[in-house]
């Protein structure tokens, strides 16, 4: 777990376990927090729950799972449930219950299994040897890991589309299985920085040009360059200025391609940024722009946006237009010109951006972080009814 020493949670991963650990202590129960790989942890200060810290060497397959199995073992006397990272655990958590464990095992899943494809945004193509492999480990969690899994109690998915991916492969279909979202505290983001219906108004009343904004890893999967030629695509671009914090192997591509279609007075790159200065431009900024995406993939960073009332521009089809409910413009995957479409709509029409920017704010509401901590402890209250009240 990572922390700054200010005490913030540092990634998103953390911060989802940071506030489902804290959601739960605020209502009521004992929360035991085990690190798995305690070697990478900075932790700060008093935090609202007890950290054991530990350490799983191996890191193969096998070596995780035998891992998790031997934490699992230690610490089953102090838990009435467990609640596993399933997309790290998922096999070694389903032993621990067919050998025998006596405490419930629930199993979180927000992104794919490592063996169905590359999931950290590498476009290298793999060896011979390494797809050879990848096929083989493949093979052996179809077929023979996903006769652990059915032991797990329950399955807790962040998206209905992570959740129909797992179904597919065999996962999660027998047992009790559940939708919650990323958590992060909208509410309190809300608070902070003040964003309100008014605020929003006044935002968007802001004359031209529009300020758009994208953030995060430059890779090719992102499709930031989707961004930049849609602009360069625009009959009159200095009614548009582009932000484009972040930084990545595709910086230097994406600053050449800006260059190339003479859009260097109205596209900047700021590089990657403080969390601070990030929701800095949350509040300034008038539409946030997620050009691409895994179809599957919820977001936190689309939640934290939603709190700051920030009309946004996604991709079509998949889990981010779920996650918005539908408080969004769309535009069709990979469609330069759809993306410039819909940034001329915004730019056209302040009306709709209030609109939009006050409907969104309302769906962050919605996914406050107390509020999926109710939903999480109901599914936790499930699976042992005769241990938790």
């Amino acid at each position: 777990m990572n922390f700054e020493e200010n005490g913030s949670p540092v990634g998103g991963s953390v911060v989802d376990l940071h506030l489902k650990a804290k959601g739960l202590v605020e209502l009521g129960h004992s929360v035991l927090v085990v690190t798995a790989f305690s070697n990478a942890d900075h932790i700060y200060g008093q935090l609202p729950y007890k950290v054991f810290q530990r350490c799983i060497k191996k890191r193969g397959l096998l070596g995780l799972q035998f891992g998790i199995y031997r934490l699992l073992k230690e610490f089953e006397h102090q838990a009435d449930v467990f609640y596993i990272d399933g997309h790290m655990f998922l096999y070694g958590g389903g032993a621990y219950r067919l050998l025998g464990g006596a405490v419930h095992v629930v199993g979180f899943f927000n992104i794919r299994l490592n063996a169905w494809g590359d999931t950290s945004g590498n476009v290298t193509q793999p060896s011979l040897f390494r797809r050879a492999k990848k096929k083989v480990r493949f093979l052996i969690e179809k077929f023979v890991g996903t006769l652990f899994t059915r032991y797990l109690d329950a399955y807790i998915f962040n998206t209905p589309h992570v959740r129909k991916m797992y179904h597919t492969f065999g996962i999660g279909k027998e047992g009790q299985s559940f939708v919650i979202q990323d958590f992060v505290a909208t509410g309190e983001l809300t608070k902070t920085y003040g964003i309100s219906r008014k605020s929003i108004e006044e935002r968007q009343g802001t004359p031209s040009p529009l300020v758009l904004f994208a953030t995060g890893r430059m890779i090719p999967e992102k499709g930031f360059d989707l961004i930049i030629r849609a602009l360069a695509s625009l009959a009159r671009k200095e009614d548009y200025h582009l932000i484009l914090s972040g930084g990545g192997p595709d910086k230097e591509r994406l600053e050449g391609l800006v260059e190339e279609l003479g859009l260097n007075s109205i596209v900047e790159f700021p590089g990657w940024v403080p969390r601070e200065k990030l929701y800095e431009f949350l509040t300034k900024v008038q539409v946030f722009i997620f050009s691409k995406w895994w179809i599957e993939y919820g977001s936190a960073l689309l939640t934290e946006v939603m709190a700051f009332g920030l009309p946004s521009v996604i991709p079509g089809g998949g889990a981010l237009e779920w996650l918005t409910d539908g408080h969004a413009l769309m535009f069709k995957d990979a469609s330069v010109e759809e993306l410039a479409q819909r940034l001329k709509e915004l730019q056209k029409d302040p009306a709709l951006r209030i609109r939009l920017g006050t409907e969104i704010l309302a769906r962050a509401e919605e996914l406050d972080s107390p509020k999926l901590a109710k939903k999480m402890e109901q599914v936790l209250v499930s699976v042992v009814p005769h241990h938790v009240e």
